[in-house]
């Protein structure tokens, strides 16, 4: 793209540039240039829109050649009215054409342009007074300005057909305009007939057309050189984008590759709390799944550890359970943080309960054969008072002392009794309390 912009004859930095740049010719020139062209924010940095500003400042620089012209043909208006009309022509169709190019139709502009080329030498020649003379057959040459004009600003494929189009005009116009004898008879004599006078206005138009046809196409190669160095140049642009992209994406690699590796070795090391910690980078799906599957496997070895506590703390109640059936020693527990070690304060009191249990129930079992061995006795005492109350009844009541004894024994007889029910009493309420401790064990 630069070396297309080099090639064209005017570019958008001359517009861009500071006013003070350059002489009062050259600030003349672009501010001629600002008035009768388009404005440049339609233009950007494209090949296309760079030939289309070029095309441009060409009709600029050309429309006011008509003025130049206008100028300088003013003058012979007053000897030669004849002239007016084409002048007037030439006015309104350049007029147009500013206005086209104004306007960014640079090919309206370009045939307007042309138009009033043709339109003003054609009128000049129809409005001869006396006809063709010999010094009126030079302006058919006028027609290359025209030609010339349309091979710098045309395209090119539409040349033959300009240069077509002018050589028809001018047959047209030799043949139906009217000739001074003097021409003719001059034509005539020279023994080639009214060929001979316009065949170098048509070599004029063949050899003009051809050198703007090969101006044409020079410039088209130059576009279309430009073109292909413009591609290379966006391709060596996309090249080093790619390139650069691509180094990118290779550090970003790395970078994940790394992450991953150290939060691996971390995790295989014991670490399982170790994460892989990456954002916009391509291996972030990689990373997910490695953290989601450290997260399963640090949730297993938690399980395992809270699995081996548990069956540590069960072990434990076991040995306690083992002492509690066989009345062993009870051993120190270890805490485990398990729920076990909430049961434990549980089944050691329920452990202490027992051996008091245990305990007591001896103890009552002791206290209840000591009661049925003094209710044997009492009974045996009994018998004995009741066997002498039957032989102190026998013997009779003489004796004032008899008397006494009697009821001394009929005492110990009640004593007997109320000690018999006491004993039965505390016989029952033994053996409550030993149901009551077989109903708790």
């Amino acid at each position: 793209m630069q070396k297309s912009s080099m090639a064209l004859d005017f570019s958008v930095e001359d517009d861009e540039a500071p006013q003070k740049r350059g002489n009062i010719f050259q600030r003349m020139a672009r501010a001629w240039l600002r008035f009768s062209g388009p404005n440049l924010d339609r233009f950007d940095s494209s090949l296309k829109s760079q030939e289309l500003l070029r095309r441009s400042r060409i009709m600029s620089v050309l429309n006011l050649l008509i003025i130049v012209a206008v100028v300088i043909i003013s003058p012979t208006i007053l000897p030669a009215p004849n002239l007016l009309a084409p002048i007037l022509a030439l006015i309104l169709c350049g007029f147009a054409s500013f206005l086209c190019n104004r306007t960014g139709f640079v090919t309206a502009s370009t045939v307007i342009y042309i138009f009033g080329i043709d339109a003003a030498i054609v009128i000049s020649l129809v409005t001869l007074p006396h006809g063709l003379r010999n010094t009126n057959i030079p302006d058919l040459d006028l027609f290359l300005v025209a030609t010339l004009a349309g091979g710098i600003v045309l395209p090119r494929r539409l040349l033959p057909f300009l240069a077509l189009f002018h050589i028809a005009l001018i047959i047209l116009l030799f043949t139906f305009v009217p000739h001074e004898q003097l021409l003719i008879r001059e034509s005539i004599e020279s023994g080639q007939g009214f060929y001979g006078e316009i065949s170098d206005a048509i070599l004029l138009q063949i050899v003009g057309t051809s050198i703007a046809w090969l101006n044409a196409w020079s410039v088209d190669r130059a576009l279309v050189r430009a073109s292909k160095a413009e591609d290379l140049a966006k391709a060596h642009q996309r090249l080093n984008e790619y390139t650069q992209l691509q180094a990118a994406q290779r550090e970003n690699l790395e970078h994940g590759i790394q992450v991953l590796k150290d939060a691996h070795a971390r995790f295989a090391n014991g670490d399982y709390k170790a994460r892989a910690v990456l954002q916009d980078n391509e291996l972030v799906s990689l990373a997910l799944s490695f953290n989601l599957l450290a997260e399963r496997l640090n949730r297993i070895a938690l399980i395992a550890r809270d699995y081996s506590r548990l069956e540590q703390a069960l072990q434990q109640l076991f040995a306690v359970r083992d002492a509690i059936i066989h009345q062993g020693t009870l051993h120190p527990f270890n805490p485990t943080g398990t729920y076990a070690d909430q049961l434990y304060p549980w089944v050691k009191q329920f452990y202490q309960s027992r051996r008091l249990s245990a305990q007591y129930g001896e103890t009552v079992e002791k206290v209840r054969l000591t009661l049925l061995r003094q209710r044997t006795l009492v009974t045996q005492l009994k018998s004995s008072l009741d066997q002498t109350h039957i032989n102190a009844q026998t013997l009779g009541k003489e004796t004032r002392i008899l008397s006494s004894a009697i009821e001394g024994v009929e005492k110990a007889q009640q004593l007997c009794l109320q000690v018999e029910e006491q004993g039965k009493r505390c016989l029952q309420e033994t053996q409550q309390f030993e149901q009551l401790l077989k109903a708790s064990n």
